[in-house]
């Protein structure tokens, strides 16, 4: 997966760049009616070609790693919701107790990621980087 984006920032060997969103509408908004404004979000990316703040970028990353990320980001939390639910419905006949436990299975999912997710990284497998600078 590649994608055009604006270094803002440096931190040691990686750059912080700002890519702009892709949305299924095709971002053709030249000629769309739609009324909505893109939006942009940064990435971490690996700076080997030691790219400067404002330079334009393309930004590579793994399609297999992006769908892994995606999987676990995204069905992996509901799928441990339902696991959650089926062993409660299995150990209690009140439905109540299953919800609640679908429910705080997943915030526990859904807080273990974001702690994770702040530790320090040891592995560049599902890093971001630079390949290109573009100006």
């Amino acid at each position: 997966m590649d994608q055009i984006g604006q270094v803002v920032e440096l931190q040691g060997k990686s750059a912080v760049v700002r890519v702009r969103r892709t949305s299924a509408c095709g971002e053709n908004c030249a000629s769309c009616g739609g009324g909505c404004t893109p939006t942009s979000t940064t990435l971490k990316a690996v700076n080997g070609l030691n790219a400067k703040v404002g330079d334009m970028v393309k930004v590579e990353m793994s399609s297999g790693a992006f769908v892994l990320l995606a999987f676990i980001g995204y069905i992996l939390p509901i799928l441990i919701a339902i696991a959650a639910y089926m062993v409660a419905r299995q150990l209690s006949s009140d439905t109540i107790v299953a919800d609640i436990s679908a429910v705080v299975a997943l915030v526990l999912t859904l807080v273990v990621f974001f702690v994770v997710d702040k530790l320090p990284k040891k592995s560049t497998r599902f890093s971001s980087r630079i390949i290109r600078i573009l100006r």
